[in-house]
């Protein structure tokens, strides 16, 4: 139990509430989600930059469908 104790630090110390704790979580672990998080983040912009760019030069995929999704892909890269 005392290494747990350790292991952890309150959420809002400033109130010594000692009801919520957070776990300090090992560095490799904190960095593995930033990157993989950036990665996947990174892949929806270039897939979606690839669909805009895709419907807007080809005329053949200028059908109603394929507008909808070059507008739900603009305003997905656009937050």
């Amino acid at each position: 139990m005392m290494e747990i104790l350790e292991r952890t630090e309150l959420c809002f110390p400033e109130l010594l509430n000692t009801s919520c704790r957070k776990t300090i979580r090992p560095q490799s672990e904190t960095t593995f989600a930033y990157i993989l998080m950036s990665f996947i983040s990174l892949l929806t912009v270039v897939l979606n930059l690839l669909v805009v760019i895709a419907i807007s030069h080809f005329k053949q995929l200028h059908t109603p469908t394929n507008l909808l999704l070059l507008s739900l892909a603009v305003s997905d890269f656009l937050v």
